[in-house]
């Protein structure tokens, strides 16, 4: 079955579509909890650059670019750089989900919430960023829950980016899952969604629900990259807050669990000096131990995009069967693991492929 990709150009404040036109080279990548990225350029030999809108339709930090592969939307989010070189003639794009204009805005009015569930604090963080004069870029937020209450004030004068807000939020003791979905309304229109999960976001593999999909070597997987980093390992945590010197907030959490496993003392430091609250801090200092604690097992497999599992089956944030057979495995290897992140490389010059992050599941 051939695969169709369009490249829409739109407006980034109004939503109005700019023009459509021909990438090549292109690689695109989702993370969950961060912004993934996009690459491509557009070739302007042999177009009529003006008929096809090209200078006003690629403005960094002004268009968002959408990619639709057969149909549906598969990417989309906000062009920061753009570069031309007259000799090959090439234009280069770079583009980032729509995540990142978060990292472009702050909290300039001091906002408080009083137990108020986590879910409702980042809904209307990312509403309070959009209501702002020029600050709305279309992000449709919902109303999940999670049941968790926190006290939580951003202070003006510390002028915290909207993004660093929810990456504390979700990375806390009890955190979540997000992500800006993009897709087709009933009209044809592209939309953005703000979608949260808690404690995840995903389809989860158990025992009464067993269908997850299923990567394997032999088989088709076509090869994976396993590494492995205990430099980023530590199962002791300082989490330094606001203040300084003698009045400086501090929080200690540790895994004492790994020690009676055999693992030595690690140690490492944190700093959030905009945290002014106690109970905050040893929130995000537990929550940190609890994911650094061991080195993460992170293996990136590449798979074909039509082979089954086909791509647009699974998604970020799904669990997924791993099973491999080499000399790497001698004796196997058949876990239950989360896609964390994907590459995906369109294939011009040949086979449409997809790269998978996946990490070992604690569920």
């Amino acid at each position: 079955m051939p695969t169709t990709y369009r490249y829409l150009f739109v407006d980034l404040l109004t939503n109005q579509t700019l023009a459509e036109l021909p990438i090549t080279g292109v690689a695109f990548t989702q993370q969950l909890n961060q912004a993934g990225t996009l690459q491509g350029h557009i070739l302007l030999g042999g177009i009529n650059t003006e008929q096809f809108n090209v200078n006003a339709a690629t403005q960094p930090a002004r268009n968002a670019i959408f990619v639709d592969r057969n149909g549906e939307i598969v990417w989309g989010g906000i062009i920061w750089g753009r570069d031309y070189d007259s000799e090959s003639q090439k234009l280069s794009i770079s583009a980032r989900e729509f995540e990142s204009y978060f990292e472009q805005r702050r909290i300039s009015t001091t906002t408080s919430f009083t137990a108020t569930d986590q879910l409702t604090i980042a809904q209307n963080l990312v509403a309070l960023a959009q209501s702002a004069p020029y600050g709305n870029i279309g992000v449709n937020v919902g109303v999940e829950t999670s049941g968790i209450l926190l006290d939580r004030t951003y202070y003006s004068y510390e002028l915290k980016t909207f993004y660093n807000a929810l990456q504390d939020l979700s990375r806390a003791q009890d955190g979540f899952d997000f992500n800006i979905q993009c897709s087709y309304d009933g009209s044809g229109t592209p939309t953005k969604t703000l979608v949260l999960g808690y404690p995840r976001i995903g389809d989860v593999y158990s025992v009464s629900n067993p269908y997850a999909p299923v990567f394997q070597l032999p088989g088709n997987i076509v090869q994976y990259v396993y590494p492995e980093d205990g430099s980023i390992t530590a199962n002791k945590i300082y989490a330094l807050g606001a203040g300084s010197n003698e009045g400086k907030l501090i929080s200690i959490a540790q895994d004492t669990t790994k020690f009676s496993a055999g693992w030595p003392l690690l140690e490492t430091q944190s700093n959030y000096s905009d945290v002014t609250d106690q109970s905050y801090l040893d929130q995000l200092a537990t929550g940190q131990v609890n994911a650094v604690s061991e080195p993460p097992a992170i293996i990136k497999v590449t798979v074909p995009a039509y082979a089954e599992p086909q791509f647009g089956t699974y998604q970020i944030g799904d669990d997924a069967r791993l099973i491999i057979r080499d000399i790497r495995f001698p004796d196997g290897l058949d876990e239950v693991y989360r896609i964390v992140g994907l590459s995906v490389q369109p294939g011009e010059d040949g086979p449409e492929r997809v790269t998978l992050t996946l990490t070992l599941t604690t569920n």
